[in-house]
């Protein structure tokens, strides 16, 4: 895909612009999430209220929108690039996650929830492996190449706002909303990977 591939004009500046240099408009309603491709600088990806991931190229002045991907049929809350491949991640209110390549605009594997999914994370010492979680306070970890589920975190939990991995990917932090759970311990969660059990349940900064 010619859009995804377009290099920056010769002599152009590396340096972070001092001013707005590109507004991207495509969505029709809330955008939820962006994310940098880790592996094409020029790219960008964002998931929206109105059921669609769009893939931007911030260095093709001419039309910035390299895609829109409409596979989920419901608000899409959070999408992420593959550490290592043109593809993506998005999880939505479909109860659904979506591994997209995105140079050819197909969807590559399903990983169907029982729950909205609210996030989710590759894991960044293995990115055949990602976590979810989601409205009813489940956490799961994926391996891509199986389709299936390999760990689950258990603890009575609101809504899982947010995740995020160690750097060896061994553990990870899990947040939590409160208002579900009516438990003010489990706001904030380490947990380990290889254990599947909490590390610590401090309210950490709060």
């Amino acid at each position: 895909m010619h859009s995804l591939r377009c290099q920056p004009k010769p002599g152009s500046s590396k340096s972070l612009p001092s001013k707005l240099s590109v507004s991207l408009k495509g969505h029709t309603k809330a955008i939820n999430c962006i994310d940098w491709s880790p592996t094409h600088a020029h790219l960008l990806t964002s998931a929206g209220m109105d059921h669609t991931v769009h893939v931007w190229n911030l260095w093709d002045k001419g039309n910035t929108t390299a895609c829109v991907l409409k596979h989920h049929t419901a608000a899409v809350k959070d999408v992420r690039w593959s550490p290592h491949s043109l593809s993506l991640l998005s999880g939505g209110l479909d109860c659904s996650v979506q591994l997209i390549d995105v140079v050819e605009g197909k969807v590559i594997k399903v990983f169907k929830e029982d729950q909205a999914v609210e996030v989710i994370k590759f894991n960044p010492s293995n990115p055949s492996l990602f976590l979810s979680g989601g409205s009813k306070g489940s956490l799961r970890l994926w391996d891509i190449r199986s389709g299936l589920v390999t760990e689950e975190f258990h603890r009575s939990l609101g809504t899982i706002l947010d995740i995020e991995f160690s750097a060896d990917g061994r553990q990870f932090i899990s947040s939590t909303d409160t208002t579900r759970s009516n438990i003010s311990e489990n706001t904030i969660i380490v947990w380990d990977v290889l254990r599947q059990v909490p590390l610590s349940n401090q309210v950490i900064g709060l």
